[in-house]
């Protein structure tokens, strides 16, 4: 495979393996309701030429909102906002996902609603303390992700990208470091992956079966080479939860950071979660996605072409470079 090569996922076709990664622009109303400027912003973004753009996590619920200006897709008034966001997306022939996250403790205290969490224990990040979620709150948020997969759909988006990383709710209930549950929601990586696979099955409920999947998965709370957050998931622990979730219906893996997040402070050079995707490939059969430092097109083509990753997320760099996909079918001769 190469750069542009075609991917098929169910009724898919990725016109290439080029990837718009979800970066939060924080350029919404106050409510989360999509601005016109966002979606300006995803229009030029999308004539740039990726195959799939991703767009930012949008809250699932305002107990769920991670920053001020964050986009919403928690009520069915969003969906007017994402129909018009998703067509800007389509305009230019590209794929358009929407990422749906809930930040739980991983959040600024200034936002609307409890703090939320799986254990009342400080977040890393953030530093907050979070109220230990409930059956019923747990039971609320896993109804909330299918909810708002579906309005997702109903906008238009070709896939949904559940996020379980960086620390957020979903990697909290997965992380041992955050995560000191003593029912059916803690202890074991079987029980602590529980919340992540009634959301999984939560969400195939309300999409259907024919429509793709993603899941951004923090693999590891430690990134490469380096000591991070010691008693966090471990990378075989990463892996066991990838296998889990594809056979658990998710059609592709989008693999980042968990605690430590998508851009670990120290960690330089191209495609930093490489070793990962190295790692976790004989794991899986499903399409992977490296995202991560990647700048260079020579770096993405090589990845492809030793079956590291079947797609490849360019985040800053395209967004630095509006050229940079034409440029590399130019440089490749393809």
């Amino acid at each position: 495979m190469n750069l542009f090569s075609p991917l098929q996922v169910k009724h898919l076709t990725f016109k290439n393996r080029v990837v718009l990664p979800p970066m939060a622009t924080e350029r919404s109303q106050p409510d989360g309701a999509v601005k016109a400027e966002s979606i300006a912003y995803y229009r030029d973004m999308a004539s740039r030429g990726m195959g799939l753009l991703i767009v930012e996590h949008n809250f699932i619920a305002v107990d769920g909102m991670a920053s001020p200006g964050q986009m919403s897709i928690a009520g069915e008034r969003d969906i007017a906002g994402h129909e018009k966001l998703s067509r800007a997306i389509h305009a230019s022939g590209v794929l358009a996902a929407l990422q749906i996250n809930h930040a739980g403790s991983n959040r600024a205290e200034t936002c609307a609603g409890s703090v939320l969490g799986a254990s009342p224990v400080a977040h890393p990040v953030s530093g907050l303390i979070p109220r230990e979620l409930d059956a019923n709150g747990i039971a609320g948020i896993v109804k909330a992700f299918g909810l708002a997969a579906g309005r997702a759909k109903r906008a238009g988006y070709d896939l949904v990208e559940i996020h379980c990383a960086h620390g957020y709710l979903l990697s909290q209930f997965l992380s041992p470091f955050t995560n000191h549950r003593s029912d059916r929601y803690g202890g074991s990586l079987a029980d602590r992956r529980r919340l992540l696979m009634e959301v999984i099955e939560e969400v195939r409920v309300q999409v259907g079966a024919a429509y793709p999947l993603l899941l951004r998965l923090g693999l590891s709370d430690t990134p490469p080479g380096m000591e991070m957050h010691r008693g966090g998931l471990t990378l075989v622990e990463g892996i066991e939860t990838a296998r889990a979730a594809a056979a658990a219906g998710i059609d592709i893996l989008d693999i980042s950071g968990g605690l430590c997040g998508s851009r670990p402070a120290g960690l330089e050079g191209e495609a930093y979660f490489l070793p990962w995707l190295q790692a976790l490939r004989p794991a899986v059969t499903i399409p992977l996605i490296l995202t991560g430092g990647v700048r260079k097109a020579e770096t993405a083509a090589e990845v492809l072409a030793k079956g590291s990753a079947d797609l490849v997320g360019v985040g800053r760099a395209l967004a630095a470079d509006p050229e940079w996909v034409r440029k590399a079918k130019v440089q490749f001769a393809l």
